[in-house]
């Protein structure tokens, strides 16, 4: 990735400019410190953003829908928007996201005594595609009946703080204000359980401003950031 990234650098010099990164919804978070990490570097640049399912910013990008980056919860994803040519790059992994259980009244052994439990949509979101691996893997009966669907993963952490008694989440969620206080009630799931979650990024428009930030973003102080948030960054 390195040395991909070695081929975008450029002399960057930008009067005011601005770019679109639409965002899968586990990225609400970092994302923010994200820009304003690439604000001090750009001062220049305004980075405006949109957060929403994977699947869903993908169809918006077929759509038409102006973006200039993509930042997805997989690979998949981009791949397609790659080979359909809405894509400049290949896409590329530039971090792997964890997902946790939630639940202020169970472990995740206990959870087939739970009556609701939410996840994202395994349609569109990847984090709810990873859940529903762990669920298959734990042999929980019933639990169709018991799932509780966000359009995205952000909706389904909203589910675990009002309504229902368990959920999965991006372990990134546990950094967000509301969220922190109740790390306690976060329990780890065995990455063994669901396929990894590789968070793929393409390029959609080549302006300069979008490949600045394109660039940050596979950078060294993009990657602290993510792992502050709770992402692998590998190198």
């Amino acid at each position: 990735m390195k040395k991909f990234v070695m081929i975008f650098v450029f002399s960057i010099y930008l009067a005011a400019d601005s770019v679109f990164v639409a965002a899968a919804a586990n990225m609400s978070y970092a994302l923010d410190a994200l820009k304003e990490a690439f604000k001090k570097q750009y001062p220049n640049i305004e980075v405006k953003s949109t957060i929403a399912s994977s699947g869903k910013l993908a169809l918006q990008i077929t759509r038409g829908a102006p973006y200039d980056i993509y930042l997805s919860a997989n690979m998949e994803y981009p791949a397609k928007l790659y080979e359909q040519g809405f894509a400049l790059t290949r896409p590329l992994v530039y971090a792997k996201g964890k997902l946790v259980f939630f639940s202020k009244s169970a472990k995740l052994k206990d959870i087939a005594k739970l009556s609701t439990i939410a996840i994202a949509n395994p349609k569109t979101a990847p984090y709810g595609k990873a859940a529903l691996e762990v669920l298959q893997k734990l042999h929980i009966p019933n639990v169709e009946k018991k799932l509780l669907y966000g359009e995205s993963v952000a909706q389904a952490t909203s589910y675990a703080l009002h309504g229902a008694q368990g959920a999965f989440i991006a372990a990134s969620a546990l950094y967000s204000k509301n969220m922190r206080r109740l790390a306690k009630f976060a329990h780890p799931v065995d990455p063994k359980l669901y396929t990894p979650i590789e968070q793929g990024v393409v390029l959609l428009k080549n302006s300069e401003a979008a490949r600045a930030f394109f660039v940050f973003l596979l950078s060294k102080d993009a990657a602290k950031i993510l792992e502050e948030y709770g992402y692998i960054v590998e190198d």
